[in-house]
């Protein structure tokens, strides 16, 4: 429930004012729900509204005016009011909490330096984000079964064992009093077995010293922890989601097909294999000669070099052939125009 703790500077007595009305007002009169008995208070001076579970301070157009966090706030504005909200009134200093006696209970904070405690409070609030992105170790059997221990970035190690003193302590008889150690180094965190009577196990696997990875199990006797670290990436996991690249098949050369330029070259084999064509009269040519009787030529039946031009009409759209209609048309009449112009 909010409440407000009220102080004047100079004294040591402070009282407590919980707010359960809609409107709390505050002023030097009798007839407020809080009065200040003093001079620099107006009769009137400022009203704490609660609206929606929210709770806003205003002032009320008072003489000496009202300050919120050593702020002066404009009279007649609704100000949001947050936890440990210093609002100052002439000597008087109202503190305004949103928690209750027993969550302030559990901070164990002394309310004297009001950036002190916002600072403090956001440490926690950061503290318990981060807990989800921090590695972490988690019982998954036995009589601490649930248990979680998160390795912060402020922990340079963490001892595992029976000893209530040990930074993890697991009350199991086949555990060690100092079982293993999680630390710290250059490329990951590890694990290394202290010595144990019932050793220690990672994927069913003794190891004595070895880094962890995301998803790991790790036994110690036969009481079993789960190693999740959430900043790691299991490429490992990831390569075999990932499909293999497409390479082209690997064939034998004699299975590759035949181009055009190897074509007249297996006709002139068999050619020359025939014994009906070797004879006495093409022994007297000229080299020269049989080299262009034998120069294939189709390369050039491939690649012609004179290709005949299109027709203008193919390549013109109906919408283009209209267009030129038209300027056709607009052509005649203007001709036509300027002969009778002309003869008249």
């Amino acid at each position: 429930m909010p409440k407000l703790i009220i102080g004047e500077r100079g004294k040591n007595t402070e009282r407590v004012h919980q707010c359960l009305e809609e409107m709390v007002s505050i002023g030097r009169v009798d007839e407020n729900i809080i009065a200040l008995p003093s001079k620099g208070v107006s009769r009137q001076h400022a009203q704490i509204l609660c609206a929606n579970e929210n709770y806003f301070l205003v002032d009320m157009e008072s003489g000496n005016g009202t300050l919120l966090n050593g702020a002066k706030i404009r009279p007649n504005e609704k100000h949001l009011l947050r936890n440990n909200d210093l609002i100052s009134i002439d000597n008087f200093d109202l503190r305004f909490y949103m928690t209750d006696e027993a969550l302030e209970s559990s901070y164990n904070e002394e309310a004297t330096d009001s950036d002190i405690l916002e600072v403090k409070l956001l440490k926690k609030v950061i503290r318990a984000l981060d807990k989800e992105t921090v590695p972490s170790l988690e019982v998954l059997n036995g009589a601490a079964e649930g248990k979680k221990m998160y390795f912060s970035d402020d922990m340079g190690e963490m001892v595992i064992g029976r000893d209530p003193a040990a930074d993890f302590p697991i009350n199991e008889f086949v555990i060690s009093r100092k079982h293993a150690k999680i630390s710290k180094r250059w490329g990951g965190i590890v694990i290394r077995d202290l010595e144990s009577k019932n050793g220690t196990f990672i994927n069913n696997r003794r190891i004595v010293e070895e880094f962890l990875h995301d998803g790991d199990r790790i036994a110690l006797g036969t009481i079993v922890f789960m190693f999740r670290n959430p900043q790691e990436i299991n490429l490992s996991q990831l390569s075999e989601k990932i499909p293999p690249k497409r390479t082209p098949a690997r064939i034998k050369p004699q299975e590759m097909p035949a181009t055009e330029e190897e074509a007249p070259q297996e006709e002139v084999l068999t050619e020359e294999e025939a014994p009906q064509e070797e004879e006495a009269p093409q022994e007297e040519e000229s080299p020269l000669e049989a080299w262009g009787e034998a120069e294939p030529a189709p390369r050039q039946a491939a690649y012609p070099l004179h290709i005949p031009r299109q027709k203008l009409l193919n390549k013109l759209t109906p919408v283009e052939i209209g267009m030129i209609g038209l300027g056709g048309l607009v052509l005649i009449f203007a001709f036509i125009t300027v002969v009778n112009l002309i003869f008249e």
